[in-house]
This record gives structure tokens, sequence and C-alpha cells, in this order.
């Protein structure tokens, strides 16, 4: 990092946790590639089914719900998961607010890898669209990867837009996940 965007993410620390700090400048178009594990690479044998990196050369990406890298094993089952939003079985909006948004967009991302066999830690990367993006908006965010992922998300682009397919729609995220071919 450079000085004065070492000097930014400090400020930002001062006010955020140093987790929603680096989500927000990921979100800003600093950081393109979001994901959290650890500053050391996972090992195959810690998760057989996909390998998250984050080498030491790079920032520790750990407290920021990201990794850098994942890297899919050879045989496996690749699949890509359409964008899932805050919607009911109709296709419904369930709210007009983003937090139920967001947590039923979770939900439904969770039923569409349960639906092919694939777990969330299945899942490599994800793109998170979200309408008129401010910071207060990483602390739900945050708090529904980790209650996803827990300590190992996948990569992750965030991407402020300033509407989505439907009106009212404030929230989306789609993934790419790989199923292995056998599970221990």
């Amino acid at each position: 990092m450079t000085r004065p965007i070492s000097s930014a993410v400090n400020s930002l620390v001062a006010n955020f946790s140093r987790r929603n700090a680096l989500l927000w400048l990921g979100g800003s178009g600093i950081t393109t590639a979001l994901m959290v594990a650890t500053q050391k690479e996972v090992s195959a044998k810690d998760n057989k089914e996909l390998e998250l990196v984050n080498p030491p050369t790079l920032y520790d990406a750990t407290q920021n719900g990201y990794s850098h890298i994942a890297v899919t094993p050879s045989r496996a089952r690749t699949v890509y998961i359409s964008g899932q939003f805050g919607s009911d079985l109709k296709g419904n909006l369930v709210s007009n607010e983003f937090e139920k948004q967001l947590i039923q967009a979770f939900k439904n991302l969770r039923y569409a890898l349960a639906s092919v066999g694939a777990q969330p830690q299945d899942v490599a990367k994800t793109t998170i669209l979200i309408v008129d993006y401010n910071q207060a908006k990483l602390i739900p965010l945050g708090r529904e990867i980790s209650n996803f992922w827990g300590y190992k998300p996948p990569a992750n682009t965030l991407i402020p837009v300033p509407r989505l397919a439907l009106d009212g729609m404030l929230f989306e995220i789609d993934a790419y996940a790989v199923i292995p071919e056998k599970r221990d």
C-alpha cells in the first residue's frame, strides 16, 4: 500500500473496525477481489474442496471478510449461481429494507447451493451489488458473511450500483462454486 492509502485506511479504522473499513475500500474500487481467510496459505489438507490462498506478499485480508485467491480442485463440478436477492418464492421482495433483503438473499443463496449438492465452503467467488451503497451497509453485510462462511469466506467483489433489475431491489449476490468429485 502506498502511504496516502495507508493514511486513509488508518483514518477509516479509527471510525470503523478494520474489517468494515477494508470492505469499504474493496467496494470503492481500490480492491477488486475481496476474500477472507488467513495471511498464510490454507493447505489442501485443511480444505480439500477449495484452496483459499492469502500470500504473505499481499496485505492481510483476513480481517476484511475475504481471501485474495481461490484455487479450485482439478476434479470438480463447476456451479454458477445467478444473482440472488431478497425475494420470496413468488419473486416478490420480502421488504423495502436493505437489511431484510440482504438476509433473505443469503438464505436464497444457501437454498440454491443446497439444491445442487453444494455447501457454503464450496463457493470460490461471489459478486455483491448494493444499491445506494454507504459504509453503514457494511455492518449487516459483514455479519451475514461471517454467519455464512465464518473465517474462510470466498473471493468477492463488491460493486455499488444506482439500481438493480427490479424497482425496490437493494441487494444482490451471485456465486461461483466448485463441488469436488468426492467428499471425505
